[in-house]
């Protein structure tokens, strides 16, 4: 019979997961900018090898959510669905319980200058995906003037439908909603 060799620790998802609350826990504690990743790999019971295969910096913690909606919209545009079809796919995968707590406490956290820093690099990632897809729709330029507009149309409506959404509070509609009422702006 073959031994199977066993391995210590956590399992991969709980690891991440407990860093995550840990981070939260902290930065509602004791502030965004007053958090080391030491103190959260400490609280979580990880290594700092363990942080680092999850997250590059400690401001990725802001936008695990936003992240992982992004990292779809690239995979359902990859598929080859249309742009329009693609956002409304992601959208709808996100859930009411996947408001971020970074954002919707950000006065208490102290994250509020590092969330626009920091999400300045999805804006232009979401952007970036946007032109492409637009590009490849209409079979121009994803460098010329009218898809850029376009593209940074559809962006900004994206990010104001995800803000809408989150001050929406308890009773917020869904995602979906919320992008099908600003995409019909632009």
């Amino acid at each position: 019979m073959k031994s199977e060799r066993m391995t210590a620790g956590r399992p991969r998802a709980s690891s991440r997961g407990t860093i995550e609350d840990a981070a939260a826990e902290l930065f509602l504690e004791q502030s965004y900018g007053g958090t080391t990743i030491d103190e959260i790999t400490q609280r979580a019971g990880v290594s700092r090898a363990t942080f680092f295969n999850y997250f590059s910096s400690k401001s990725d913690l802001l936008w695990i959510d936003a992240d992982h909606a992004i990292e779809r919209l690239e995979e359902c545009l990859g598929a080859g669905a249309p742009l329009l079809e693609a956002v409304a796919t992601v959208a709808a995968e996100v859930g009411p319980e996947r408001v971020p707590l970074a954002v919707t406490q950000a006065d208490a956290m102290g994250t509020r200058e590092e969330l626009v820093a920091s999400g300045l690099v999805r804006v232009a990632r979401v952007t970036a995906l946007i032109r492409t897809a637009m590009a490849a729709e209409s079979g121009g330029d994803r460098r010329a003037l009218s898809v850029n507009v376009r593209a940074n149309a559809v962006a900004g409506a994206i990010v104001a439908a995800w803000g809408a959404w989150i001050v929406g509070g308890v009773g917020r509609r869904g995602l979906r909603d919320y992008l099908s009422d600003a995409l019909a702006l632009v």
